[in-house]
């Protein structure tokens, strides 16, 4: 006689075959081929993600490699970051955006070709897949894919036990920005756990060699900055310290949800980002600083006990920070994407997720916000940053609690054309 925990399984996999065996998925599946198309095809006219923070990219660029004599910093982001930035200097003004796009265009080819030859054509095309579904604008005018894919070459590096090279990678990412920081502590646990045949002492001689050599890189980074420009050597921290919340994180959910019980909050356009003020703004951050706290300390003490990998505390860490955080631009979900491809592989879900960050930006945006003559969100915009924020905050719950036996995941598309096939 079979037990019951195996009945409930045999029913659960038996359900997801039916699942898996309805038309809607295939005709999903080449809708989403289809808006892959169209997305990479709109990227192209004229719009206000190839010209915002691409002309500001451009502006801290020709301020620090077109004045080498007198340095000027990015005001709000790390160092580092005039490094991607001098790709808007290839050839005359009117392209030097394209140029900007094509070489994020050549990061993001380098990741599926790294992922694919790592973890296989599945996981690469998932992270293809939720790479675009967050959005072709954010992916090719924006940074971030940079930043994204040295933590997972961090990832790379822990699965090997390489932990040498892993600690300065995460001081220079977190010089290009900021938040690769957050891997330190997982680094440390795996790589503590690791050395632990070597005794108490060699542990501790290891763990504070790597935190020593990573700390000398991110101090002397922007000790170095300071000194060449005192005005904005240390802008990414000063700037994001003293920051509003942004419309688009959990914690501006929950202010929007306060507002709708009478606790008043208007919108305000401050630090070139749209964002919401109000009564509930302390506690609302409040809020997110206990979730990052309590998050953090979830997945350190998972992985410290053997409850949870390095891949899924890197993952882990970087969705916590995302739902915590008072600042949430629609490109932060590309810090997350490729190692939830290559930690978890495909999941309608994450999907749903990504999509939703899309249908933000840049759309949204262009049809749900008032600019003129006063700032004003529309309802349909708030709600549909908090239906993604909520997904964002179930999702990652789940995951944090998942033991991380679920079964397999569905499976990725071969490639986003072959979908309609």
């Amino acid at each position: 006689m079979e037990a019951p925990g195996g009945d409930r399984s045999g029913r659960y996999h038996a359900a997801i075959d039916r699942l898996r065996s309805l038309p809607w998925l295939r005709v999903a599946r080449v809708l989403f081929a289809l808006y892959l198309v169209g997305a990479l095809i709109s990227v192209w006219l004229p719009g206000d993600w190839r010209q915002a923070d691409v002309s500001l990219y451009r502006t801290d660029a020709l301020a620090f490699w077109g004045h080498l004599s007198h340095l000027s910093l990015p005001h709000e982001y790390p160092p580092l970051a005039v490094i991607p930035f001098a790709l808007t200097l290839i050839g005359p003004p009117s392209v030097g955006q394209d140029c900007f796009a094509l070489g994020m265009a050549a990061l993001f080819v380098l990741g599926f070709v790294a992922i694919r030859r790592w973890k296989g054509a599945s996981r690469a095309w998932t992270y293809g897949a939720y790479a675009l579904a967050a959005g072709p604008a954010t992916l090719l005018f924006r940074f971030d894919i940079l930043p994204a894919l040295m933590v997972l070459g961090c990832l790379w590096l822990l699965e090997r036990r390489r932990f040498g090279p892993a600690y300065p990678l995460i001081g220079l990412g977190t010089l290009l920005k900021l938040f690769p920081l957050v891997l330190l502590p997982v680094t440390l646990i795996a790589h503590g756990r690791a050395a632990r045949d070597r005794g108490a002492w060699g542990v501790i001689r290891r763990l504070a060699g790597g935190v020593l050599f990573c700390a000398v890189i991110v101090a002397g980074g922007f000790a170095l900055a300071h000194v060449v420009d005192p005005a904005h050597g240390l802008g990414a921290i000063t700037y994001n310290l003293g920051r509003p919340v942004q419309v688009e994180s959990v914690p501006a959910t929950l202010m929007w949800l306060g507002s709708l019980v009478g606790v008043a909050a208007h919108p305000v356009y401050a630090s070139t980002s749209y964002d919401l003020v109000g009564r509930l703004s302390g506690g609302a951050s409040a809020a997110g600083y206990l979730g990052l706290v309590a998050g953090m300390l979830w997945v350190w003490w998972r992985q410290l006990t053997g409850r949870m990998d390095s891949g899924r505390a890197v993952a882990g860490s970087l969705l916590v920070l995302l739902c915590t955080s008072g600042v949430l631009s629609t490109q932060y979900l590309l810090w997350v994407a490729p190692v939830l491809a290559v930690v978890e592989g495909f999941r309608y879900r994450w999907l749903a997720v990504f999509l939703l960050t899309a249908l933000i930006f840049p759309a949204l945006y262009q049809v749900a916000v008032e600019y003129s003559p006063v700032l004003r969100y529309s309802g349909w915009f708030l709600a549909g940053i908090g239906a993604r924020n909520v997904l964002l905050v179930v999702c990652t719950v789940w995951f944090l609690v998942s033991n991380g036996k679920s079964p397999d995941a569905e499976p990725a598309p071969r490639s986003p054309l072959a979908t309609g096939a």
